[in-house]
Order: structure tokens, then sequence, then C-alpha cells
């Protein structure tokens, strides 16, 4: 799920200041959008992104909830300079670079007095999960996966695999998509020709120290004929740097309960 970031005039924003944090956790996306009207500049967050900054700025609450795919926070005017401080932060610049995009355009993007406007971050449409899923093996690079492994360890433990396939595959360097076929294939052939290579996929994650593991164990159990697509991965992939690995299996996957959201009627001031 990635976050898009509203940047809404301050006279604008004051007007339905109130209405909007107090409908934060309740309203719908775009009833919301609805109260902060036309003009303002949006910008995306992508998945790791938002994550990664709504860790930390924790003062301004942000309300997250995974069940209902919900992602959002308010930053008002007056209260600009947290955010503003936190991003221009050299270390935590440096930290983020191998994720950050949308964020470094959030961070040219905010004027460096408060006062001038405010930021209502919300989660995207729910357009991304009509999407049809894979089964897929992901790779990150390792700067990229070691910001986004806490994110994921949680996400699985959660059993929101939908949200993990989300974020890894926002910050992927590859991937290998399998049909349903060839992911069933993939496991019993594992589970014969290389037990530890299928405890690694059960576990959902392999981390940069377990590539060789891995590759390891995919050349004693590959066929090129049952799995072209592994095949030409390895071919191309081997020999270069260490990766993470996520294996993505659609079953465990789910669609969150949006529709147990209240519907509320708003009106937008003009």
């Amino acid at each position: 799920m990635r976050v898009h970031a509203y940047l809404v005039r301050a006279e604008r924003f004051l007007k339905v200041e109130d209405r909007v944090l107090e409908r934060l956790s309740r309203a719908s996306r775009e009833e919301l959008l609805e109260l902060l009207g036309k003009g303002y500049v949006k910008l995306e967050l992508m998945s790791g992104e938002w994550r990664s900054l709504f860790d930390q700025v924790g003062v301004y609450e942000p309300v997250i909830n995974g069940r209902l795919r919900m992602a959002r926070m308010v930053v008002a005017p007056d209260r600009l300079a947290k955010l503003v401080n936190v991003l221009w932060r050299h270390e935590i610049n440096d930290r983020w670079l191998p994720i950050a995009h949308g964020l470094t355009n959030l961070t040219y993007a905010l004027p460096l007095a408060s006062g001038l406007i405010g930021v209502v971050f919300l989660e995207e449409s729910e357009d991304w999960l009509q999407a049809e899923p894979a089964y897929e093996m992901i790779a990150v690079r390792p700067d990229v996966f070691a910001l986004l492994e806490p994110h994921v360890r949680r996400l699985i433990s959660e059993g929101d695999f939908t949200a993990m396939a989300r974020l890894v595959t926002d910050h992927a360097d590859s991937s290998v998509e399998f049909t349903a076929a060839r992911w069933l294939n993939f496991k019993e052939t594992c589970a014969v020709k290389a037990p530890e290579l299928l405890n690694l996929v059960e576990s959902h994650v392999a981390t940069a120290d377990q590539y060789t593991v891995v590759v390891e164990g995919i050349r004693r159990m590959l066929d090129p004929h049952q799995q072209p697509s592994l095949d030409a991965w390895l071919r191309v992939h081997f020999g270069t740097y260490p990766q993470a690995l996520v294996f993505r299996d659609i079953r465990l996957e789910r669609h969150a309960a949006r529709s147990a959201l209240p519907t509320l009627v708003v009106a937008a001031v003009q």
C-alpha cells in the first residue's frame, strides 16, 4: 500500500482542519479528499517510504490500520517544523537513500517556514488490490531490505501477506513469477532435492546472508524445462552481489475488510 501526501495551502487547511482530524480514523479516503477540495499538490510515497517516515514522526499520531488498508497522518501548518527537520536531517537522509524517491520530492516541496501549508497523508485508492496476484520469488538489494525488514517481519507475523507483497514489490530489484502449477512443482521438488531451500521458502524470507543457500538449492532442484523463468533468472543474476529474497505464496493473501468502514456524509467548505 502506498500513501499520497496532499500539500494544502494554510488558509484552506485551517477551514477544514477540525473536521479532517475528527474523521481521520473513520471516514473513507474519498470523503476526506472531498473535504480538502481541489487546491492541493499530491506526492506519492512508496510502501517502504511512508512506513519509514511514520516511524520517525510519531508525534503526529499517524493512524495505521492494516485490516482496513488505512495509513493516515495530518500535519498542521503551525506544526510543520518537526516534519521538515526530520526530512532534512542528514543521518536520516543517508539512511533512507536506498528507498527514497517520493521522500526526496516531499523534502524539496515543503517550505522551510511553518505556517504556509498543511499536509494530509492518505492511503492510495484500492485499485492495487484488483491487480492479478502471482506466485513470486522477489529479489531485493541488501541495503534496501535492511530498511524494509522490520516492516516485512511485522506484516508476516500479523499474517498480512497482501501488504507484505506490495511492500516488497514496490522496492524489488528483480523477480521470478510462477504459475500455480510451477509453484507447486517448485516446492515439491525442493522438498525432495533441496529441503533447506524449502525451509526458507516456507519462512517467506531469505536474507542476503542466506543467498548462497538459496542459489545452491535452486541449482540442485532446477529442471530448466519445468522452470524456464527460474532458470533464466539464475543465469542472469548468478555471480552478482547477494540479495535478500522474499517468497510470495498468493494462497496466503487476503483482501482488507474495507466495507466495514462507516459511511459519513461530509461537505467541503467552498
